[in-house]
């Protein structure tokens, strides 16, 4: 099976749901791509207060939803999520196979990154366009291998970031990413934000990387879209070669211990 994936960095419009679901609509109807990438809350504009929004938020991801069930595309954006009286920095995958989310679950409070305003998820989230698996995660989550590995070993062919990468993280992410990739031999799509946000100068560098972490795909610095095709023959290849997830040893209880 192949998938084509598009990493879609463009600059979003703080507080603004309707005019940044404009671009999500937009690319779904122009990008040569089956599953859409937009980064870390995208829809709203990160850093933007997502009191009072709720509304229009949940309108606009109804509007994309339907557009993707309609074309029988896939988009993975990331949005304030709204529960009870709690909001969580979600990653949502919205799919003709169903929808589905995953919540930040590493919020961050240091240096110039603040999240005080979200409620931390407590569990993976996994989505599916025609039965092929995407893992997924947010930003500063991709830090902690346990995220994208569980995704990876409970049968994810593509792992997702959506983030919010400023230009002081980029050394890092450079690092990180072709790491998780080669650990986990799964594609990985990293959909980056470009342009100020709260504050901040994001990196962009969006890219796409294969099971051996090699990047066959990148957006650079500028607003665009840079598509990567996820192959599941390539994948099953790559998985023989390099037998991490095969050797796991799931017969071990990896649970936090003191010693």
């Amino acid at each position: 099976m192949r998938v084509d994936v598009g990493l879609c960095q463009y600059e979003a419009v703080p507080g603004d749901p309707s005019a940044n679901a404009g671009t999500v609509l937009r690319c779904l109807d122009e990008v040569e791509a089956d599953v859409l990438v937009f980064p870390e809350m995208f829809l709203v504009g990160y850093g933007t207060p997502c009191d009072g929004i709720r509304d229009d938020v949940e309108a606009c991801v109804g509007e994309i939803s339907d557009k993707c069930r309609m074309l029988d595309k896939a988009v993975a954006i990331g949005v304030p999520r709204y529960e009870l009286d709690m909001t969580y920095n979600s990653l949502l995958f919205l799919s003709p196979d169903g929808d589905t989310y995953c919540d930040k679950t590493h919020l961050a409070r240091f240096g110039i990154y603040s999240e005080e305003g979200f409620a931390p998820g407590y569990s993976p989230g996994i989505g599916s366009y025609h039965g092929m698996l995407f893992g997924m995660c947010v930003c500063y989550d991709i830090f902690f291998p346990e995220i994208l590995h569980g995704c990876s070993l409970a049968g994810s062919s593509v792992n997702i970031c959506a983030a919010a990468s400023a230009v002081q993280s980029k050394p890092f992410l450079d690092r990180i990413l072709p790491a998780r990739a080669l650990e986990n031999v799964t594609y990985t799509a990293y959909s980056n934000n470009i342009g100020p946000a709260n504050g901040l100068d994001m990196h962009g560098c969006s890219r796409g990387l294969d099971p051996y972490g090699d990047v066959i795909a990148d957006c650079g610095t500028e607003a665009g879209v840079s598509v990567f095709t996820a192959d599941t023959d390539k994948l099953a290849e790559a998985r023989e070669v390099r037998r991490h997830l095969e050797d796991f040893r799931r017969d071990i209880d990896w649970g936090i211990q003191s010693f």
